[in-house]
C-alpha cells in the first residue's frame, strides 16, 4: 500500500507560502451613493436595465509596520482598476472613481416606480446589493507578502425625472 501524498504535499505548499490573506484595519472603503437618471417609462415590464454607472469610493490603506503598499486593486462587476507601486507610495488614501458598462450590471425591479401618468409616484428609489465592490491591497516587507481584502455594497438611487406637469411626490 502507498503512503498518501497529497496531504504531505498540501502541507510542503502550506509551509513555504508567505502570502497571507487577512482582514483588519489595513484597508477600510468608504463609498458614495451612485444615482441614476431615469425617465418616465410606459406602464410594463418591472425590470428596467441600468445605463453605465459611474462608482466613487474612498479607500485608506495602512500596511503593517515594516512593510510598505505594493498594489491596490478595485473591481465591481467584470470591471476593475489597479493602482501599482508608484502610484500609491506614501499615500494613506486613494480616491477611485470606476465606470461599469450598462450589461455588466443586471436589470432591477422597479415595480411601479417612474411610470408615465402615474400622480403620486416617488421621485427616488434606493436599490440596494445591486452592486459590490471588492477591493484588495498587497503590502510586501524583506520576508513576506500580505494581501487584505474588503468589499462594500455599493448604494444606488435611481431618480425619476417627471416632466413639469406631472405632481411629484419627494417622499425619501
Amino acid at each position: 500500500m502507498k503512503p498518501p501524498r497529497v496531504p504531505i504535499l498540501l502541507a510542503a505548499c502550506l509551509c513555504v507560502t508567505t502570502e497571507l490573506a487577512v482582514a483588519d484595519d489595513a484597508l477600510t472603503l468608504q463609498v458614495n451613493e451612485t444615482s441614476v437618471q431615469m425617465v418616465p417609462r410606459e406602464q410594463g415590464p418591472q425590470q428596467v436595465s441600468l445605463p453605465p454607472l459611474e462608482f466613487s469610493l474612498l479607500a485608506t490603506i495602512a500596511c503593517p509596520s515594516g512593510s510598505d503598499a505594493e498594489s491596490f486593486t478595485v473591481s465591481v462587476a467584470d470591471t476593475h482598476q489597479r493602482f501599482g507601486r508608484s502610484e500609491i507610495s506614501g499615500k494613506a488614501a486613494l480616491d477611485v472613481r470606476i465606470s461599469v458598462p450598462a450589461n455588466q450590471v443586471a436589470p432591477v425591479t422597479v415595480a411601479d416606480f417612474c411610470v408615465s401618468g402615474k400622480p403620486g409616484d416617488k421621485y427616488s428609489l434606493p436599490v440596494p446589493g445591486v452592486a459590490t465592490a471588492q477591493a484588495s491591497l498587497r503590502c510586501r516587507s524583506e520576508n513576506e507578502s500580505s494581501v487584505y481584502f474588503k468589499s462594500a455594497v455599493l448604494p444606488i438611487r435611481l431618480l425619476c425625472e417627471f416632466d413639469n406637469n406631472q405632481e411629484v411626490s419627494t417622499d425619501r
